[in-house]
């Protein structure tokens, strides 16, 4: 077969001289399109590399997700102004059924703060316990979770099934201590003072702290509510409080809430409210005692830190960036245009001590192996956005504000706008940790308008749940459900088996 090539081309070559030219020429064109045809077969064989590595990229993906698996939880904290006076907390009874609403519909866990009525925070656990019983029921939850409330529902006393909450009154915590399973929950002691704090719970709420200040069931105001079970938790009563605070059990309450099938599948959840108005030392006292009180409890933690929420009204506001008004569509009244707004835009000093203290959790206490950081999310996430949860009723609002273009027609006092509510995190330091994906403002233009047929004043309120295109039956409309908007946080959870 060489040898008839090389025959063929001698004869070419011989008998027409211009055949050597076309010849160069297809030749060349075959080198090039041989080259071309490498090149491709190249291509196409590291897209098949490619390919492989992609599909081995999801095996692997998918062998990890058995030992590295991931799940999202959307947690909120709302300051819900549920006091039982009108005039003091306009429309609580109708508000109440508008909170129950929003919380049964998205969360995961919800931190709420001042739900001070007794109805309300019966509703409130009632329908929260109803939501798990039917999810259950109906397959809604994980096998897993299933399981467990199965287990805590077949050991309750008979007179307490279908009222979900204890026939008793809350409890001292060192007491509640020494049972080892208080309603299908155990209860730490960890206080850092010697004040008094009462507690509530089972595996799905915890509420208090009660000091007995007030003839009511717990003084707190505080509930923490989850789908996940809370398999550990406990409460503190802040040391010492100012003015009108001194009425209320001021402090915070713990959940270790289990995410996964292992009881070392859990995280850290705290709520809290620190003193209001103008009382900046007792503010920041409570506020180092509350990260001493967290101390205590992570110490507990075996191997790693596990995740860390921070959540509540820390009633600290945060410093304002350039150009707030616009990016808030907030103004100010006629009676706040004559002052120096350069005043309302830096930090207080009592937001760097704040920040402050909260950089330097956790406590010295604890060993160098155990240690973490808290970030404020907001910050984190949306560090432009001025973030309010507060303006007084005296402020200006328009249409793109979550509070409608009325203003906030919940509060009963003036004042500029803050950003006082929040929720930290630390991601955790082994095997279990979270990342928080997005953080918004609660409502955010809701799927539910909130609507008063007036505006509300002493005397109260007629206030409705409405759908947006139900709307233009409301006087007054309004997007909160309380004078405080709530924070939403959407978090990836991660856990490496």
């Amino acid at each position: 077969m060489k040898k008839n090539r090389l025959y063929i081309k001698s004869k070419l070559l011989k008998s027409h001289g211009i055949s050597l030219i076309i010849f160069i020429i297809s030749l060349s064109i075959l080198l090039f399109f041989s080259t071309e045809c490498s090149i491709a077969n190249k291509i196409s064989s590291n897209n098949s590399e490619l390919n492989i590595t992609i599909e081995e990229s999801t095996d692997i993906k998918q062998d990890s997700e058995a030992l590295f698996k991931k799940k999202s939880i959307k947690i909120l904290t709302q300051n819900t102004m549920l006091i039982p006076f009108n005039f003091i907390a306009p429309a609580f009874n109708q508000r109440t059924g508008c909170i129950i609403d929003l919380i049964l519909k998205n969360y995961g866990i919800a931190c709420l703060q001042e739900v001070f009525s007794g109805s309300s925070q019966n509703r409130i656990i009632s329908s929260w316990h109803d939501m798990i019983y039917q999810g259950v029921k109906n397959d809604g939850f994980n096998q897993w979770q299933a399981d467990y409330f199965n287990n805590w529902y077949s050991l309750l006393p008979d007179q307490d099934k279908g009222i979900w909450h204890p026939l008793i009154e809350a409890q001292n915590v060192d007491i509640l201590a020494d049972n080892n399973n208080f309603w299908g929950v155990k209860v730490l002691d960890r206080k850092v003072n010697e004040v008094e704090a009462k507690l509530i719970c089972s595996p799905y709420y915890i509420m208090g702290p009660d000091r007995g200040t007030l003839d009511i069931r717990q003084d707190g105001g505080l509930i923490i509510l989850s789908k996940y079970p809370i398999i550990e938790c406990s409460a503190i009563s802040y040391s010492s409080s100012s003015g009108t605070d001194r009425l209320a059990g001021k402090g915070a309450i713990y959940a270790r809430i289990q995410i996964g099938p292992s009881a070392d599948d859990y995280i850290h959840i705290f709520n809290t409210h620190i003193q209001s108005h103008n009382y900046s030392n007792s503010r920041l006292a409570q506020i180092s005692e509350l990260m001493d009180f967290i101390s205590e409890i992570i110490k507990s933690d075996k191997d790693y830190i596990r995740p860390i929420l921070i959540a509540g009204d820390f009633n600290v506001a945060a410093g304002k960036g350039d150009n707030w008004m616009e990016l808030a569509d907030i103004y100010p009244p006629e009676t706040e245009k004559t002052r120096d707004s350069d005043s309302l835009d830096k930090e207080t000093w009592e937001y760097i001590k704040f920040k402050e203290i909260m950089d330097n959790f956790p406590s010295n206490s604890l060993d160098a192996a155990c240690q973490t950081d808290l970030r404020d999310i907001w910050q984190e996430l949306n560090p432009i956005d001025p973030g309010f949860t507060w303006i007084g009723k005296d402020w200006i609002t328009g249409n793109n504000n979550p509070y409608g273009d009325i203003g906030n027609q919940v509060a009963v006092e003036n004042g500029g706008p803050q950003r006082i509510d929040y929720i930290f995190y630390s991601s955790g330091t082994g095997n279990l940790y979270l990342e928080p994906i997005s953080i918004s403002l609660v409502p955010d233009r809701p799927e539910l308008l909130y609507c008063f047929d007036k505006k509300p004043k002493n005397n109260g309120a007629s206030y409705e749940c409405n759908k947006i295109s139900l709307a233009h039956n409301c006087s007054h409309k309004s997007y909160t459900v309380s004078d405080h908007l709530g924070l939403e946080v959407n978090f990836e959870v991660y856990m490496n088996k």
